[in-house]
């Protein structure tokens, strides 16, 4: 079995990367086999809408946006996780999302679509950390994470919303949040096996 997390944050040590180690360790413990990418590390060009990907799953713009959706390809499992910026996803994560506009077919019309890992049993988990302790601070983060993983095929198995963090590593004193994240890292390798 394998994991991939895909981490919106540039922060090496930030809270998303703790987040994301804690859905990882009940799987490591488990002798799951996973890797965590920070989009920051990859050259990713922006979607220029061009539509050449309407007839393949693959973009035609020639970055490293390949290589990610090959690791894509090879996991069991997908965790995407971001920081909140401005009500949302980060750049970079929003950068990677619209050019997974490759991972979906319209066969009949553009109202309806088939995402790529449709099917596959692939499951997603998603999470998202805010500075502000007030929900409604977090904007789209989320949702958007979310709904862009049902939408390319992958099954959301859950979320993971973490309130009231910013300085880096200030997540670590969030036992309640952690706790969750372990217990979503459990549920998920349950599903897995």
């Amino acid at each position: 079995m394998r994991v991939l997390a895909i981490n919106g944050s540039r922060r090496q040590n930030g809270n998303t990367s703790y987040l994301i180690q804690s859905l990882l360790a009940p799987l490591e413990q488990a002798g799951v086999t996973s890797e965590i990418i920070v989009l920051g590390d990859y050259r990713i060009e922006a979607c220029t809408g061009c539509e050449a990907c309407s007839d393949s799953w693959d973009c035609v713009i020639r970055d490293d946006f390949s290589a990610l959706v090959s690791r894509m390809d090879a996991a069991d499992a997908v965790i995407l996780a971001s920081p909140t910026y401005w009500y949302s996803v980060t750049s970079d994560m929003k950068r990677f999302v619209d050019r997974c506009y490759s991972l979906i077919r319209y066969p009949r019309s553009r109202r309806e679509w088939i995402g790529k890992y449709q099917g596959t049993g692939k499951v997603c988990v998603t999470a998202a950390v805010c500075e502000q302790s007030d929900p409604t601070m977090m904007g789209n983060t989320l949702t958007l994470l979310s709904d862009f993983a049902r939408d390319i095929g992958l099954d959301l198995e859950d979320s993971v919303k973490a309130l009231g963090f910013f300085s880096a590593g200030s997540i670590k004193e969030g036992r309640d949040v952690l706790g969750k994240a372990e217990r979503v890292g459990e549920r998920l390798l349950r599903r897995l096996k």
